[in-house]
């Protein structure tokens, strides 16, 4: 999900489940198969206190990497569907096979199933409670209408012709009334090693568009659309000890988490009626009474989604490159944003081709990239495989870097999201944040620069904000000063906003990037995706990676220890700047061994002799700050208020000298007192900007003499954040 959504996300805390988390009974039934136990198995959930991992996962973990291997993923869940959409009633009917192999040394009894459409049924939902508790606006309708929601339901589930019973569970320890997590018990359980032929018969009604997934008018976008199964997680994977079930309710911020495998999925809609989905369509589509029949396939992705509607246009151009297959780019457009469709396109082009330099090759063979129409918003700035949505814009003007950003940040998911598959409910960073560190890392490499702006302003000639570097604007939203979660916790377990996550990633890791030098978070990047594509790392394993590539495994372990899993903040400041001449002292002096006595009248008359035959003899020296006849002397008082970072200090001069000081961590405040020919006029923290996580970059500096810089400085950005609350306030 995009950041433009997740700027209003600074959301009161969410509320802790009223009892401890349930723990369901997951097929803990007498008998096995043969050889094994005939003890009882339980294989647990993992619920809501499951966060960040700090265990690397094993070598193995997730079938092992997967370089040169035929298929691409270990293909655990593969899905066949055929779904009927009644475009008028907005429903879906569908039969789902879902093959699914059980990985472990354990018999499988029940398996979990997400119902996530079922997250808006009723304010009954874990979704909906917890968006009531908070001022959040722009995932939805602030009050769904009769007639608006939707729910997912069961018709019928069996395994080789036998019924299956089902029961709603609550994972996380929600209310009774969410239903978006069911287990079926099996009529026969799946040995070690085996493969489950599950038949589901459903039916969806969709909502009015809202959250990720609905409709307006004709438009449809159908996400989380069909029962999903969850994921069993191995010892050695994200921190697992034993055999667990990882499916959490759908929550207000979590996004989704499943195993690789195949799709292929026919869906039905009427004769007019453009339909985009995840994969490659094979061939044209068959007619028959109900409409058309698409038929899409896709091999080694863990989801998929689609769009319905006979109101798009579409351009789209193929992309070629060096280690992949050919892919080719669709981007699917309403006619009131057709001038942002070749922006969309030229985005997604150069976003391939950035992303595959320098993560990896590309694996797949299309790109559908939606841009929702007016009052469809909701289902814009979403990442599935192969398929994304992004924004629109209606005239070319400064809302059009935000389509470039939005493309870009949707289609950076397809590798975090996609091609990594991180734990999205537990370990949201890795996705939303490390994807939006990469989109500015690939912005920045441009020269791009944002101004924010809005309509109404624009009409007015009033442009209040400066161009901006992304980064710039990524620290502006980063929330830094009061850090209320670490960086790695759950997508539900959040106490301050939940924008954090994307941009003070990237503020951090920007950081990082800088402190490492070079080129070396590059490598180690590169080496990430290759080690754990078409897995799911975690927090632990990005870390090992690092602190492996960098070679500076003490430095990666501090940084992950005070910014990724704790909150230590980051304040450097400049407290003190002095700088005068060294003037004769008042009082008693010893000279040649004998005592006198000086008073300030006999002082003042010296230094002002002093300085006349000063300037009759250097009559090109300036007044005031050059040299003189007495040096000056400077006190520099620096202090840190948070975390501890290594630091630079520059001292400028008069006379264009300047000094360099290394102030290294172990000190809370350090007293710079220094002798010099000439005036200082300035003292600077961070002169080359490396640290942007410093919540206050203002207090890194002073001059000796009063300087407008701060002040204008202080105006742009109450000027920016102005700008802002009125671009957001207008789009709602």
């Amino acid at each position: 999900m995009t950041l433009l959504l997740c700027l209003l996300l600074a959301a009161p805390p969410l509320p802790a489940p009223a009892e401890p988390a349930a723990q369901a009974p997951a097929g803990a039934y007498e008998g096995a198969w043969p050889g094994a136990s005939h003890q009882a198995i339980d294989v647990p959930l993992a619920g809501y206190d499951a966060g960040a991992v700090r265990e690397p996962s094993s070598k193995d973990a997730w079938g092992g990497e997967r370089d040169g291997k035929t298929p691409l993923s270990d293909r655990v869940a593969s899905y066949q569907i055929k779904a009927r959409l009644d475009p008028k009633k907005h429903t879906l009917d569908a039969s789902e096979k879902l093959l699914w192999k059980n990985r472990s040394a354990v018999q499988i009894h029940s398996v979990y199933l997400h119902l996530y459409l079922n997250a808006f049924e009723s304010t009954g939902s874990t979704f909906m409670r917890e968006k009531g508790k908070t001022s959040l606006r722009g995932l939805g309708p602030e009050e769904l209408k009769k007639q608006e929601w939707g729910y997912q339901e069961l018709k019928k589930a069996t395994q080789g012709g036998r019924p299956l019973k089902w029961s709603f569970v609550h994972p996380d320890g929600g209310p009774d009334t969410d239903h978006t997590v069911v287990r079926l018990d099996l009529a026969e359980p799946v040995a070690p090693g085996a493969t489950a032929e599950l038949e589901i018969d459903f039916h969806d009604q969709l909502p009015r568009v809202v959250a990720r997934s609905g409709y307006f008018g004709n438009y449809h976008l159908v996400a989380q659309w069909f029962p999903k199964i969850g994921v069993l997680e191995l010892p050695g994977e994200r921190g697992a000890t034993a055999p667990r079930w990882n499916v959490h309710e759908f929550h207000l911020h979590s996004e989704f988490y499943a195993d690789f495998g195949n799709y292929d999925v026919e869906v039905t809609a009427p004769k007019g009626y453009t339909v985009g989905a995840t994969g490659e369509e094979q061939g044209p589509p068959r007619e028959s009474s109900d409409g058309l029949t698409h038929r899409f396939t896709q091999e080694d992705v863990h989801d998929f989604a689609w769009t319905a509607w006979d109101g798009f246009k579409s351009v789209s151009a193929d992309w070629t490159h060096a280690g992949s297959p050919k892919a080719r780019v669709t981007v699917l457009y309403p006619a009131e944003y057709e001038v942002s469709a070749q922006p969309a396109l030229q985005s997604t082009l150069q976003a391939l081709t950035y992303f595959s330099d320098t993560l990896g090759p590309y694996p797949y063979k299309t790109v559908t990239v939606v841009i929702p129409p007016y009052n469809s918003e909701e289902s814009g700035g979403m990442e599935y495989p192969t398929f994304f949505t992004t924004v629109g814009s209606a005239d070319y003007s400064p809302e059009l870097p935000f389509v470039d950003f939005v493309t870009i940040h949707e289609f950076g998911h397809g590798y975090y999201y996609g091609l990594l598959a991180t734990n999205e409910f537990e370990e949201p960073f890795l996705d939303e944040g490390m994807n939006e560190f990469w989109d500015a890392r690939m912005l920045e490499a441009r020269g791009d620069r944002i101004r924010i702006s809005n309509s109404f302003l624009r009409r007015l000639g009033i442009r209040l904000t400066p161009p901006l570097s992304w980064f710039d604007f990524e620290r502006l939203n980063g929330a830094l000063r009061l850090l209320a979660d670490p960086l790695a916790d759950s997508s539900w377990h959040r106490a301050g906003s939940f924008g954090y996550v994307y941009s003070g990633t990237a503020t951090w890791f920007r950081d990082l990037e800088q402190k490492l030098g070079g080129d070396v978070l590059a490598r180690a990047y590169k080496e990430y995706y290759r080690r754990w594509k078409f897995r799911h790392p975690s927090t632990a394993d990005l870390r090992e990676v690092l602190s492996e590539v960098s070679g500076q495994p003490r430095v990666i372990a501090e940084f992950f220890a005070d910014h990724v899993y704790a909150t230590q903040g980051l304040d450097d400041r400049v407290t003190k700047l002095e700088s005068e001449e060294a003037l004769p002292e008042v009082g008693f002096t010893d000279k040649a061994g004998l005592r006198t006595e000086r008073e300030q009248d006999a002082i003042d008359k010296q230094v002002d002799e002093a300085h006349a035959a000063y300037r009759k003899a250097h009559p090109e020296a300036k007044k005031k700050d050059g040299p003189g006849p007495y040096p000056y002397r400077t006190t520099v008082l620096v202090r840190r208020l948070g975390a501890q970072v290594d630091q630079e200090v520059l001292v400028q001069f008069a006379d264009g000298s300047e000094q360099r000081f290394a102030w290294p961590k172990g000190e809370r405040w350090h007293k710079y007192e220094l002798t010099t020919p000439t005036r200082a006029v300035s003292a600077q923290l961070d002169p080359g900007r490396k640290i942007f996580a410093d919540w206050n970059k203002l207090d890194d500096g002073r001059t000796v003499e009063a300087h407008p810089l701060a002040s204008r400085r202080y105006t742009l950005e109450a000027g920016a954040w102005l700008q802002l609350v009125l671009a957001l306030v207008e789009a709602l």
